[in-house]
């Protein structure tokens, strides 16, 4: 019986990653992922390469909630639009400048729907991403005690330190998803086959 896991593994770990072209076609973002999870307290990556002659683009980057209570938080105002060397890489077998931002959720935002709005200032074409961010875990809080062993059972056997903070605790709980999904893909791949 073959077993064909890689394409099957990559679309649904999301490892084929998308890129979107900005209204205004000045830039492409490849972060964050559309309609994205984020977790409130941690990271939320923000990553976009410039398309063409980036001397008159001004770019502004916002987290804005969608039917929440709360405040747009500014990511970047002037973002960064260099052509410089340090900025360069290859995409599509084409130079380009990347620029990124590692945006810190702040813990007390609210749960819910927001948009990372990227916004063109000369041209006025604003492009947004839908994302989701989930509430704020403390590592001081208790877990329950299933899911305790699991974490720990996992924990053990995929690294020789525990786990000592939420972005790992959260980390480890997407990995054992991921593990989940893939060997569930896995065996409905290999039944079908």
């Amino acid at each position: 019986m073959r077993t064909f896991y890689t394409p099957a593994l990559l679309a649904l770990t999301g490892v084929v990653a998308g890129q979107l072209e900005a209204a205004s076609g000045e830039f492409n973002i490849t972060s964050p992922l559309m309609n994205g999870v984020y977790v409130a307290g941690q990271i939320l990556p923000v990553t976009y390469y410039l398309t063409r002659d980036s001397s008159k683009l001004h770019l502004n980057i916002y987290l804005q909630p969608v039917g929440i209570n709360y405040t747009t938080a500014v990511i970047a105002q002037d973002a960064d639009v260099s052509e410089n060397p340090s900025a360069v890489v290859t995409v599509n077998h084409e130079t380009v400048w990347q620029h990124s931002y590692n945006y810190e959720i702040p813990p007390t935002a609210p749960a819910g729907t927001y948009q990372v709005i990227f916004e063109s200032v000369r041209t006025h074409a604003n492009t947004s991403i839908p994302i989701t961010i989930r509430p704020f875990v403390s590592s001081a809080s208790p877990m329950p005690s299933s899911t305790a062993v699991s974490l720990a059972t996992s924990s053990s056997s995929t690294s020789s330190t525990p786990a000592k903070s939420s972005s790992s605790i959260a980390r480890l709980s997407n990995d054992i998803a991921v593990t989940t999904i893939a060997v569930m893909a896995g065996t409905w791949l290999t039944w079908i086959l």
